[in-house]
């Protein structure tokens, strides 16, 4: 029983912190820099990791990334560019003629099943761009993954994922929400038997109220 406890609890720790860089050795300036010659020639493609070591510095690469990527996109196009994820996290909702925030909204995350990895996941870039539409992003997404969590309540690791999804929803939710999603955060407290989210979705509702008042 205590090594159950054990592994839900490592699970927790690792479904909730995000962005995990795994190890990754970032040199941001130069990785920004093979992006920007990327974007003057196709012949020089950035290195494996370049973006993903760009998307973690972003708020500090903001005006680089913004000349580099509209490039890129103006050339290449949105659909699957890593430039998408590189602008989302550096606060464009919108990089020139490309709708960010559209794009983003349409990654797939599951909340109940999510299968890892690297990088900023769709709440936190969503949070990240600071357009208010991402709050009805979140919470419909939410609101969809309750009858699936609760018929999956008894798999260890999917429970695990979920709670770490809503730990990060309600924290986007207390950058973008208003009053109605204040509401429904409270809803989540009282609904939900897991501390740490119920711990999250009061701090967050808490937040809006702070950010709302007259």
């Amino acid at each position: 029983m205590i090594e159950m406890r054990g592994c839900l609890v490592l699970l927790l720790l690792v479904a909730v912190a995000a962005p995990a860089r795994a190890g990754l050795d970032c040199d941001d300036n130069a990785s920004m820099t093979a992006i920007e010659r990327f974007a003057r020639t196709k012949a020089r493609s950035p290195g494996e990791y370049d973006f993903l070591c760009v998307q973690f510095a972003a708020p500090a690469l903001k005006p680089r990334i913004e000349r580099a990527c509209q490039t890129l996109l103006d050339r290449d196009g949105l659909a699957n560019h890593p430039c998408v994820v590189a602008a989302a996290a550096a606060g464009f909702a919108k990089l020139g003629d490309h709708d960010i925030f559209t794009a983003i909204a349409k990654l797939a995350d599951d909340p109940v099943d999510s299968a890892g990895g690297v990088g900023w996941v769709k709440t936190q870039l969503l949070a990240m761009m600071g357009d208010p539409r991402g709050a009805q992003v979140i919470v419909e997404m939410w609101k969809a993954a309750i009858p699936r969590a609760a018929a999956r309540e008894k798999r260890k690791r999917e429970m695990a994922s979920w709670s770490g999804w809503r730990q990060r929803a309600a924290e986007a939710l207390g950058t973008l929400g208003g009053p109605d999603d204040a509401t429904f955060l409270e809803a989540q407290a009282r609904a939900t038997k897991d501390r740490h989210v119920a711990k999250a979705c009061r701090a967050a509702a808490a937040a809006i109220a702070k950010r709302t008042a007259p």
